[in-house]
């Protein structure tokens, strides 16, 4: 209830009492000691309410303090780390500059295709580089929290200058070394049949040093950026908290001055009561009954509105308790399950002693081992399908050499026929002429026709000589043939065995390959793991040494 409409009751029941009901009559009046009391009541309710809030909000701010102070003193050690970064990079700035100008100068003096870039226009990837470098943080991490915020943005143009400057510089130095690279290249490559070996070789240690240095200057440009955004998680934590810090404060004082104002609200009401204690008023004439019925009611409903209000505060204060209950046991388990971790991840022989990591590790060397394996059987395999492939080709050309033979033979087959039918004739020939003979000799001049037939006999057997020799030759050529046939059935037969084997070989090979797949996925399963593994326990690791 508030303080005005009180004092306009108050007005309006001092205005119904008559003076002459004073001086005549002497009887206290009760309904406004009853409504005093109840005022009292309300307002002690009120007052413990408030109490206990405040003593609710003491405690969450001594926590919120607690929790201050040590995420102030966490961000101790990395204002100083911060401090000693911030001074090494202004160094390493300044050499840098100092280095640039001084190999820039050097490359000009030494080098004779240096590139005119006296305009200072940055090359496009000078641009890119110093667009990359400006994302990573580096400039920004230059400058100190404690100065002011134009001083800071001064300091960091001034690092981004420099920067550029030095990225400048260090582009000019490069190009200008590239080209006397380029130049010492063309001299010494002439002279590279005299020192070939060893000039490749020294060529091949400085590309693999080259190699090295590219791979650990991005490990340093990894780590600075994992360390500037560790930095800018911690400042958005302390910005939070000390938001959140505010806020408390400003709550506590509104609670403060809240009690204080009920505070006085319950004087007043005490000095009111122990002054309607000290004096008596009189009763109310017919005139203000009417107006003490309408407070009575006034202050029924005000005390249901308070007691409905009060209602809800408790149902909400019951929920909030539960979820307080439940948050509670929640972080139990949380800092159970935490502190079960850290039990468990104490220290590195720990975690390499454990019966998981001697397993799995056993596991990988088992799987690299048969996967070795493997590689060596599938090698070996490609080399016998090599091997069937050039006897397959063999057999074809033997099938191929085999059918042309076949093809001779049977020529000679048919040369064969046809000269045995070629003798049978000139046999019967020889019988008839020899018949005509015999006539002939019967006959007048038949010594002229006997010397001619003498003659003609006698050239009978160098033909059938011939005949005989190449009918000979024939026979021969059928023997070869019919042993080529035998060759070539064995070797169809050992060829339809090797198919057979090829055959066998490659399911054997596919189930192999199968199997090696199955044996890499688990390889890779079992590196993903490892590294998983790796990056839990280097979580563990840095908050150990974090606490």
């Amino acid at each position: 209830m508030g303080s005005t409409g009180e004092a306009d009751r108050k007005r309006r029941h001092f205005a119904s009492i008559s003076p002459t009901a004073v001086d005549s009559k002497k009887q206290p009046f009760s309904p406004t000691s009853e409504e005093k009391k109840l005022d009292t009541q309300v307002l002690q309710f009120q007052n413990q309410k408030l109490l206990q809030k405040l003593e609710a909000q003491k405690v969450e701010y001594s926590a919120f303090e607690n929790k201050f102070i040590q995420l102030k003193n966490k961000q101790k050690p990395y204002d100083s780390t911060l401090q000693v970064a911030n001074k090494s990079w202004e160094v390493l700035i300044t050499g840098l500059e100092s280095r640039a100008i001084h190999t820039q100068e050097a490359g000009r003096q030494n080098g004779e295709c240096a590139p005119n870039t006296e305009d200072g226009a940055l090359f496009p990837a000078e641009d890119a580089f110093l667009s990359r470098l400006m994302e990573t943080g580096a400039t920004e991490s230059s400058s100190s929290n404690i100065c002011p915020v134009q001083m800071k943005e001064d300091r960091e143009q001034t690092a981004s200058e420099k920067s550029g400057n030095i990225l400048h510089n260090i582009v000019v130095a490069i190009n200008d070394l590239w080209c006397l690279k380029d130049g010492l290249y063309a001299v010494v490559k002439k002279d590279l049949p005299i020192y070939g070996s060893c000039r490749q070789k020294a060529f091949c240690d400085l590309e693999s040093e080259v190699k090295n240095l590219r791979l650990a200057i991005g490990d340093i440009h990894l780590n600075h950026r994992s360390l500037v955004r560790e930095l800018q998680s911690h400042r958005d934590i302390d910005a939070k908290n000390k938001a959140e810090l505010k806020r408390l404060k400003g709550e506590l004082e509104i609670a403060v001055a809240e009690l204080q104002v009920s505070n006085c609200k319950l004087a007043t009401l005490k000095a009111e009561r122990d002054a309607t204690k000290g004096a008596c008023f009189p009763v109310l004439n017919l005139g203000g009954k009417p107006v003490a019925g309408d407070k009575f009611k006034d202050k029924h409903r005000d005390l249901q509105e308070m007691e409905s209000a009060l209602k809800k505060l408790l149902e909400q204060a019951s929920t909030r308790l539960t979820e307080l209950k439940g948050l509670h046991e929640e972080r139990i388990e949380i800092l159970q399950q935490l502190s079960n971790l850290q039990n468990t991840l104490k220290s590195i022989k720990c975690i390499s002693s454990s019966q998981v990591y001697l397993l799995v590790r056993d596991q990988l060397e088992r799987s690299k081992s048969e996967v070795s394996r493997y590689q060596d059987l599938y090698e070996k395999l490609q080399v016998e399908k090599d091997n069937l492939a050039w006897k397959e080709k063999e057999l074809s050309i033997k099938n191929d050499i085999a059918d042309v033979f076949q093809r001779s033979l049977a020529i000679s087959d048919s040369r064969a026929s046809h000269m045995g039918a070629e003798i049978q004739r000139q046999i019967d020939e020889r019988k008839r002429i020899e018949a005509k003979l015999e006539e002939a000799s019967r006959e007048p001049g038949r010594k002229e026709i006997i010397a001619e037939f003498k003659s003609l006999l006698s050239s009978f057997p160098e033909e059938m000589s011939l005949m005989q020799s190449q009918l000979g030759k024939y026979k021969e050529a059928v023997v070869d043939i019919h042993s080529l046939r035998a060759d070539v059935q064995s070797l169809s037969t050992t060829l339809d065995r090797k198919a057979k084997e090829c055959e066998n070989l490659s399911v054997r090979s596919i189930e192999q390959v199968a199997e090696t797949n199955k044996l890499q996925a688990m390889v890779q399963e079992l590196k993903d793991s490892d590294v998983e593994l790796k990056l839990i326990f280097d979580m563990y690791r840095h908050e150990f040494t974090d606490s």
